[in-house]
This record gives structure tokens, C-alpha cells and sequence, in this order.
């Protein structure tokens, strides 16, 4: 009695930067897309943006580039902001331009 368990897959592409999967949205257009012949299939648009969670670049990547990925999608990390910085007053006067 053997019980395999399924891996999680996701489909994405490369980042061309960082070579880290890229989850690719579901309103992109798989493979699949257009293999059924229809004109409005065929009037997609076959590349389409990605930003990297990783190195934070955005690329332009093509719907034949798509992959299966095995594991579960890295979650995005958004980088850490820095302290807002304070300003003093300068003697209580602000500086004019010269006219």
C-alpha cells in the first residue's frame, strides 16, 4: 500500500535577473491559450510584465516562457523603510531663493 503525496506546483517564469520563480497571475494566458483556434485567443497579447519578488525588477517575459514550478510560490516581501527624516528649522527663518 503506497500513498503518494502530491507536490505543490504553481506555473511562472524565470526572473532574468535573479533566476527566481516568478508566480505568473491567473489572468495571464497559459500554454493553453490559444490552442482552441479561436480569433479572439489568437488576438491576446503573448508577452506581458512581471516584477520579481526578489530584486524588485520588472521584465517583460513571453507566455511560452511559462513553466511549471514545483513547491508553493515565494511570498513577496516588500523591503523595509527606512525612519522618515527630520527637518529642523534653520534659526527659525526658511531660505529664500534669490530673486
Amino acid at each position: 500500500m503506497t500513498t503518494e503525496t502530491e507536490r505543490p506546483t504553481f506555473r511562472g517564469v524565470v526572473c532574468l535577473h535573479c533566476k527566481a520563480p516568478i508566480p505568473v497571475p491567473s489572468i495571464v494566458g497559459g500554454p493553453q491559450a490559444g490552442s482552441d483556434g479561436t480569433e479572439s485567443a489568437q488576438r491576446k497579447s503573448q508577452v506581458f510584465n512581471l516584477r520579481c519578488s526578489c530584486c524588485h525588477k520588472e521584465k517583460p517575459y513571453r507566455t511560452r516562457e511559462i513553466v511549471e514550478f514545483e513547491g508553493t510560490p515565494a511570498t513577496i516581501m516588500t523591503p523595509e523603510r527606512a525612519a522618515p527624516v527630520t527637518w529642523y528649522p534653520q534659526g527659525g527663518l526658511s531660505r529664500a531663493a534669490k530673486a
